[in-house]
């Protein structure tokens, strides 16, 4: 991803310079819009230079581009507003063409936040953008109302950028939940994936260990589930992974963590969690699964390894024992709990 933004960046930094020096040229009698546009150009190539010279410094590229040049289109546009109020050439459609090209530019660099900062600095960058414009809008409407200039019209074409950039922030909040929701969770069963529990216990663990509260682990599989697709098919087999995520969900607490560990496995965490409410926890799935009908079959168990986070244990260490567990369940028979506390 750094490597295309970085490619995209040298492709449009210098065509971007380009253009503000063919602005500066149509502006150069406007006074603050010239030496503006100076300043766009400047900050081009030091950002170049940036990328060029200092490859870890894309981040901080990204923030001061998308920053400043957002601040660079709000003052451009007020500088705009404010000439025209004063020379009394000042009329809602002038206002309507300055503000809406103001707002489709603002939303254009507001995707491209999204694309390129952190969730932390685009809702900062959003605000930022709301707040500037608000603050414009008032400016405008004060001055005006002095001038006894003011009235509906002016007001109601206010309401078009705010409204398209409102609109355009919902979008991408929902964008942003809608990629977060798919890095985290598993699309057959609906679950937390394997990536999202593994940060899950790493919070588990250091809140263990800062705390000294308890929790414990439970990985689970279902029992002969290849001869399950080698004899019903895949469509049974991933009903059968649904049925069982479903089903073991309205078990759980709502403090509990459910994922699919891969395949035909799944994991569950059990924050403050001692061994023994984690081992009676895992008898009473087991015991649910073997009496549940799933579709057409009714011969289906599931294997149970118990583990409990022991001071000391690095991740890979409370992993292995509920696998181990698991084994030996499996080994035991199937269709039954284990637990290992300690190798």
């Amino acid at each position: 991803m750094s490597q295309y933004k970085r490619q995209t960046y040298f492709l449009a930094f210098p065509l971007g310079i380009v253009i503000t020096i063919l602005f500066a040229l149509l502006v150069a009698e406007k006074g603050l819009q010239f030496y503006i546009a100076i300043c766009m150009i400047a900050e081009l190539a030091i950002l170049i230079a940036l990328l060029v010279f200092v490859p870890r410094s894309l981040s901080f590229v990204d923030q001061v581009f998308y920053f400043s040049y957002t601040s660079y289109f709000f003052i451009v546009t007020h500088t705009d507003l404010s000439h025209s109020i004063v020379v009394g050439s000042f009329t809602p459609i002038f206002l309507a063409e300055n503000v809406n090209s103001m707002a489709m530019w603002t939303i254009v660099f507001m995707v491209g936040a999204y694309l390129s900062l952190s969730p932390r600095q685009v809702r900062i960058f959003l605000g930022y953008i709301f707040i500037s414009v608000t603050a414009m809008a008032l400016r405008n409407i004060w001055v005006l109302q002095n001038l006894g200039r003011l009235d509906f019209g002016i007001l109601f074409r206010w309401i078009s950028p705010i409204a398209s950039l409102a609109m355009a922030a919902l979008l991408i909040q929902r964008m942003g939940v809608l990629q977060q929701k798919r890095a985290t969770t598993d699309a057959l069963t609906g679950l937390l994936n394997r990536h999202a529990l593994y940060r899950i216990l790493e919070q588990e663990m250091e809140r263990s260990v800062r705390y000294g509260n308890p929790f414990s682990i439970i990985i689970f599989d279902v029992d002969h589930f290849k001869k399950v697709n080698d004899t019903h098919g895949h469509l049974v087999g991933d009903a059968v992974l649904k049925g069982l995520a479903e089903l073991v969900s309205n078990i759980i607490r709502q403090v509990d963590y459910l994922g699919r560990w891969g395949g035909e496995e799944f994991l569950l965490i059990l924050p403050d969690t001692d061994r023994e409410p984690a081992g009676l926890l895992a008898e009473r799935i087991c015991s649910i699964v073997k009496g549940h009908r799933f579709g057409l079959l009714e011969d289906i168990t599931a294997s149970f390894g118990v583990t409990c986070y022991q001071p000391g244990q690095n991740l890979e260490d409370l992993i292995h024992f509920a696998d181990s567990a698991m084994y030996q369940a499996k080994q035991n028979g199937r269709g039954q709990v284990a637990a290992i506390f300690n190798m």
